[in-house]
């Protein structure tokens, strides 16, 4: 994934003012800041949930508008914010997921995938009744159900305990060795030390810097 001078803009708050980078395949790409400073509004243009004032969006080469079907199929997303239908079950929230998907996604995937992520114990309750660690892992679960080939990550280990931190961790390594994409933002040090490139995002620019100089961007 490439963006080229993506620029966004609430009213006269000028968020981004004009981003790029690329994010390559088989690689994590890190994403650090101060509160506030764009990331997630960056994140939800990357996903086509946001639409950016102005800039491109390329997928191998090729421009996406953030409509594209291409764009839904190839990008998994977890927002930093909790996305799922507080009002319905947990099995009910992986149905609707699963139904938005193109293509047949497999049962035997759906229930590896639960298993991974230990959301099988929890299917029949209400997501409202749910921690923030387990809504996080059922967002992570509804983001792989289509097999995406990029995940874009919102401070993704939020909420979750050690033990699912290090799943997160081993999952990304996975991942990333089998030629997917990851763009993570993050506030946890030990995900910025797994990133493979690492950008900081300041004054609504980014800039690609060393992972021993991070702390200098804050």
């Amino acid at each position: 994934m490439e963006a080229d001078s993506i620029y966004k803009s609430y009213g006269k708050k000028k968020v981004l003012k004009g981003i790029s980078f690329t994010a390559p395949e088989g690689k994590c790409t890190g994403f650090i800041g101060a509160n506030g400073c764009g990331k997630s509004t960056l994140f939800a243009i990357l996903a086509g949930v946001e639409k950016a004032d102005g800039g491109i969006v390329s997928l191998h080469g090729k421009q996406i508008d953030r409509r594209a079907r291409e764009l839904s199929a190839a990008i998994g997303y977890i927002p930093q914010e909790n996305a799922l239908m507080e009002d319905l079950a947990v099995k009910d929230n992986l149905a609707l997921y699963r139904s938005l998907c193109p293509g047949k996604v497999e049962n035997e995937y759906v229930e590896k995938l639960c298993e991974r992520f230990s959301v099988q114990s929890f299917e029949k309750e209400k997501v409202s009744r749910l921690s923030g660690g387990m809504k996080k892992r059922v967002s992570i679960v509804c983001a792989l159900l289509h097999r995406p080939e990029i995940l874009i990550m919102d401070e993704p280990s939020t909420a979750l305990d050690l033990i699912f931190k290090e799943e997160l961790e081993s999952f990304i390594r996975e991942f990333t060795g089998e030629g997917g994409s990851v763009l993570l933002s993050s506030h946890d040090e030990k995900e910025i030390r797994q990133c493979d490139k690492l950008y900081a995002i300041k004054d609504g620019v980014a800039k690609e810097i060393q992972y021993e100089s991070w702390r200098d961007f804050f």
